[in-house]
């Protein structure tokens, strides 16, 4: 492996986790709670009717963190359960009128930790590392479930053409 690659990887791992720190800042921050919640309201507000196994499945949580998760939002007033539509046993996980907003506020905090860092570069260099990190996001994602952790908290109204993005079944 050449010294070129190893430099760049190394700059890369540093982007990532510096990125990292600075979303999970902004949207913990706004959501008043840490962990999965932020990335539980994004994915609601983009697949509602997700039901808790699959939402556990995209969130990476155990069956009964996701529970928990889910009463809390409940009870904070963010989340509604609802009988499934294909199985009236199961239960539907929908956004309320304040998840949707807190929802929003989520993601423009995100954009608001991001945007400043594009800005900086021409218009040239922003479409050349979105071409980029479309091969990057392509090359790291494993299967469906998977994409949708990768993209938990990406705003879709702003992402034409993901390279990854597939729904996932309830």
């Amino acid at each position: 492996m050449s010294k070129e690659t190893l430099r760049t990887a190394n700059l890369l791992g540093a982007a990532v986790l510096g990125l990292h720190d600075e979303l999970k800042r902004a949207v913990e921050k706004r959501s008043g709670h840490s962990g999965e919640t932020p990335a539980a309201l994004s994915a609601l507000g983009h697949q509602p009717g997700l039901s808790n196994d699959a939402l556990s499945r995209l969130l990476g949580l155990t069956h009964t963190g996701t529970v928990r998760l889910i009463d809390r939002l409940v009870d904070d007033g963010l989340v509604e359960r609802r009988p499934a539509a294909h199985d009236k046993r199961g239960v539907a996980l929908f956004l309320t009128a304040l998840g949707e907003t807190v929802r929003g506020e989520i993601l423009e905090d995100r954009e608001a930790a991001i945007v400043p860092l594009v800005s900086r570069l021409t218009a040239q260099e922003q479409e050349t590392l979105a071409t980029l990190i479309g091969k990057l996001l392509s090359a790291v994602s494993r299967d469906d479930t998977h994409k949708l952790r990768i993209c938990r908290l990406c705003d879709s109204s702003v992402c034409t053409g993901c390279p990854i993005l597939v729904p996932l079944e309830s």
